[in-house]
């Protein structure tokens, strides 16, 4: 029968060794994260996390077996550090014009603030690992759009309608004006809704 003292020197052991394989898992997602950011995902093979890391391949392959889970780990770090705006903070806002400036003004300021990680992500669309991430970005994106429509008639078409708020949303709309047309996110916000507007008027 072992001792107490030799139970409690196993179990600190144990501890230690889960603490440092955690400490590794969360270190190579870091990594992953940022050459998601600098070069994308397609670009982000085993073996660019494990010479940024300064890690052997086997390393990384221990942590993360496949290309799905690398990419969960980098979103999970992502969220974790920047989560993305909730729609549902924005219900509480009742006059439907505040609640549309003041939504696009947190997810603008999230555009800005990730501009380079979103930009590859839309560029590297076709592997499958981002196709499943922007496609749950895209029901996020819907659910707000329901969201920031209640409060609001239609002058036109409901389709219209839709397709306003759904491109005052999208990333590719904001990237147009913040940075091809060099607006500031305040300016972005004041055309799109005057976009809004012309479709729609607030019912209070």
């Amino acid at each position: 029968m072992r001792s107490p003292k030799v139970k409690k020197s196993r179990a600190y052991q144990l501890r230690a060794r889960a603490d440092k394989q955690a400490e590794t898992n969360r270190a190579l997602a870091e990594v992953a994260y940022a050459l998601h950011r600098s070069v994308g995902p397609v670009n982000t093979t085993v073996s660019a996390i494990a010479a940024k890391a300064g890690v052997q391949r086997l390393t990384v392959y221990r942590h993360f077996p496949d290309m799905e889970s690398i990419f969960a780990a980098c979103t999970a770090h992502a969220f974790e550090i920047d989560p993305p705006p909730n729609p549902a903070v924005w219900q509480a806002i009742a006059n439907p014009e505040t609640r549309l400036r003041t939504a696009l003004a947190d997810l603008y300021g999230y555009h800005r603030r990730n501009a380079r990680l979103l930009a590859n992500l839309y560029r590297d669309a076709a592997m499958p690992e981002v196709a499943a991430g922007l496609a749950r970005r895209a029901e996020l994106l819907a659910m707000a759009a329901k969201v920031l429509m209640i409060g609001w008639s239609t002058k036109g078409t409901a389709r219209l309608m839709h397709a306003a708020f759904g491109h005052a949303l999208d990333f590719g709309a904001w990237q147009s004006l913040a940075e091809a047309q060099q607006l500031t996110d305040a300016e972005a916000i004041e055309i799109m809704v005057a976009l809004v507007r012309a479709v729609a008027e607030p019912m209070t």
